[in-house]
């Protein structure tokens, strides 16, 4: 290709799960490319970037290899590569090559990611601090492995007589919230569930046209983000194994493996009974085992490149597996990651069955990123339909969910620890009220947080204020009716909280 006419970087990630053709095969004399990959620290998922004429970039291929590098979580590598290739081809479209970039560069890219008239699609500032945490990420280590300026790097802005020194990064957006934090009541969540995953019209039937071949499956994912407060990495690489059995019991508890969690905390975590029960449903009588067996007669699961059979799952977490080639090994569940967990398949009545909960249509494993294009079919249905009514605008990305648990969860402790200070005088239930130490750490527990901080300033911030004395009064109802009363009185002129009209 002509290097005028290059348009851009392209970026691939590894993949080893499939088997493909033989590069020698193809191309007489490269050998066998895979393992050459895999003896230079690849594996699956590692970015690898071709520049605009089609060459790789020998040291923006190795800064991806590097061992501290691959070893973050997949979602965040993924992210990151996809930031530092926009930044990649914003420089390519300015004539500068990226280890020539400077300060100047960067800023430029910061207006143009956040507010220049001809970008037709601006980004929020912490989507752009994201941007600018990969591109400060690369520079760091190109700068400590091959000496290459770094244009975001820390600068000192001012000095105090005592030595303090105010430290700031290059073009930090001004204005930048510390979270973009939404919730939606479980009145607004269903309806946004029934028009986006369901088919449904406004007046609650189904639409004639609606062809829900995953509908099962979709509504138990999200079902499963509102009811658990995982995270949709978390949720995205269960296991059918892990999955907790809906019994008797009001709330069942299962366990997020440490290296499925962020920052590699592993956890348990709770999943409400109706929540199991349509996972469930899912995994043994709706559209999984038609999926598995799309799969298997097409012989996919023989295509899957070292691929686990689980033979044993004990008691202790531990699981007795045979790879490809018949080799016995003992892996400990809580230390498999995602692109580990894809492999594992058991040996079903009809031959391999994989282990990843939620399968694609074709019965694939169906990764994280895919998720969001549920996401955005969901909310591109829903606001056809209220569009057509000329109702309150409404949608969910997968983090709203999280908060909204944690909303949901926040008002039930509330309440509950309110209760047990009948007997206290005026200025003690003041006191409690200032205090609610118990809840914050409840909270923190449920969502995973290793400070009650965060749980308090970020995710629940606008609710600090809340009247317990009006909670209490909403509580002479029917539970479920009032806890929705419950949220929604919380949520009432709080713009950041998605309600629809009873």
């Amino acid at each position: 290709m002509a290097g005028d006419s290059a348009d851009g970087w392209t970026l691939h990630f590894y993949d080893f799960r499939q088997r493909f053709v033989s590069v020698d095969d193809v191309v007489p004399g490269l050998g066998d490319v895979e393992a050459w990959a895999k003896r230079n620290g690849a594996c699956d998922g590692t970015p690898f970037f071709l520049d605009p004429w089609g060459r790789a970039d020998a040291l923006v291929n190795a800064y991806w290899r590097d061992p501290l590098v691959r070893g973050r979580a997949p979602g965040t590598l993924r992210r990151y590569a996809l930031s530092l290739k926009v930044w990649l081809d914003f420089l390519h479209a300015l004539g500068v090559r990226w280890d020539q970039a400077s300060r100047s560069e960067l800023a430029a890219f910061k207006e143009w990611r956040l507010s220049a008239e001809k970008n037709p699609q601006h980004v929020s500032t912490n989507s752009f601090c994201v941007d600018r945490a990969a591109i400060r990420g690369f520079y760091l280590w190109a700068a400590e492995q091959h000496g290459i300026d770094n244009p975001a790097r820390a600068r000192v802005i001012a000095t105090s007589r005592m030595g303090g020194r105010q430290i700031v990064l290059e073009s930090t957006p001004s204005g930048m919230r510390r979270a973009d934090v939404k919730w939606l009541t479980p009145q607004a969540f269903r309806l946004w569930r029934n028009l986006g995953l369901r088919g449904f019209t406004m007046e609650g039937l189904p639409r004639q046209d609606w062809r829900g071949v995953t509908e099962d499956r979709d509504i138990a994912f999200v079902e499963g983000l509102f009811g658990t407060g995982l995270r949709i990495g978390e949720w995205a690489s269960m296991l059918t194994i892990e999955v907790p059995e809906p019994g008797s019991e009001g709330l069942a508890r299962s366990r997020v493996a440490s290296y499925c969690a962020k920052g590699g905390s592993g956890r348990p975590f709770w999943m409400r009974r109706r929540v199991a029960q349509q996972v469930h449903f899912y995994l043994r009588e709706g559209s999984r085992g038609a999926a598995i067996a799309r799969a298997q007669g097409a012989g996919r699961y023989g295509q899957v490149a070292d691929r686990w059979v689980i033979e044993h799952v004990r008691r202790d977490g531990q699981l007795e597996v045979v790879d490809e080639k018949g080799s016995r090994r003992t892996v400990r569940l809580d230390a498999l990651g995602p692109s580990t967990r894809m492999k594992l398949f058991r040996r079903g009545p009809d031959g391999l069955e994989p282990l990843w909960l939620w399968l694609n249509h074709d019965g694939t494993p169906r990764p994280k990123h895919s998720w969001y294009k549920t996401f955005d079919r969901a909310n591109t249905r829903v606001a056809k339909a209220l569009a057509l009514v000329g109702g309150t605008p409404l949608w969910c990305r997968p983090h709203m969910l999280r908060h909204s648990f944690a909303l949901r969860w926040y008002c039930i402790a509330t309440f509950v620890a309110w209760r047990r200070t009948d007997m206290l005088t005026k200025q003690e239930q003041r006191d409690f009220r200032n205090q609610l130490g118990d809840v914050w750490f409840l909270l923190a527990t449920l969502l995973g947080h290793r400070s009650a901080e965060v749980t308090r300033s970020v995710y629940l911030e606008p609710f600090q204020a809340l009247q317990v004395e009006e909670l209490i009064a909403l509580m002479d109802a029917d539970d479920r009716q009032s806890l929705e009363r419950l949220v929604a009185t919380v949520g009432v002129g709080e713009s950041r909280v998605l309600t629809v009209e009873s």
